[in-house]
């Protein structure tokens, strides 16, 4: 067994991220939302969505907003994004991030594409929680309008409480520059 003295960096002993609770929490947060403001900042669109998130027979309301890049004509694009939900009147904000990768349909309106992602969801009382996704897409343009919609499902395995599936299911759009 290691003993606490072994460690020589204090943030690192066990037990020490926890106990000192919302410090950690803080600071994670600080570096998500200055990533997110990056991806928007450089981002190639820009977008929102609405839509139900759930698992295990319960679906609530979820809505949020997204940035992303495209790495060029049929490369892969990064998107990150912060997303709400509300569950028996408490609010859950999401962030999160995907690398998406679009799927060759010759002579479709609508563009498939799939990804992988992750997620870090910030809890009532400041717990935090944290889940990997995969996502199955298909965005087409509205027509007249520099925007285009999607329809996304994501199923994802969330690690906290003993770990367990749970979904997003999302309407929405992108608005490129």
């Amino acid at each position: 067994m290691v003993s606490q003295g072994h460690f020589k960096n204090k943030a690192l002993r066990p037990g020490r991220l926890l106990s000192r609770g919302g410090a950690e929490m803080k600071r994670l947060a600080l570096v998500l939302a200055v990533a997110l403001g990056l991806a928007l900042a450089q981002s190639s669109y820009v977008g929102g969505h609405v839509g139900f998130f759930g698992g295990s027979g319960l679906n609530i309301f979820n809505a949020g907003a997204h940035g992303g890049v495209r790495l060029g004509v049929g490369l892969p694009e990064v998107r990150a994004g912060v997303d709400f939900s509300s569950v028996l009147g408490v609010l859950i904000l999401g962030v999160n991030a995907d690398l998406l990768v679009p799927l060759a349909a010759p002579g479709l309106p609508a563009s498939p594409y799939v990804g992988l992602g992750g997620n870090v969801w910030f809890l009532p009382g400041g717990s935090t929680d944290f889940g990997l996704h995969g996502t199955l897409g298909v965005r087409a343009p509205l027509p007249g309008m520099p925007l285009n919609g999607f329809v996304e499902f994501q199923p994802t395995y969330a690690f906290g409480g003993g770990g367990g599936f749970v979904y997003y299911l999302k309407l929405g759009f992108n608005y490129g520059f």
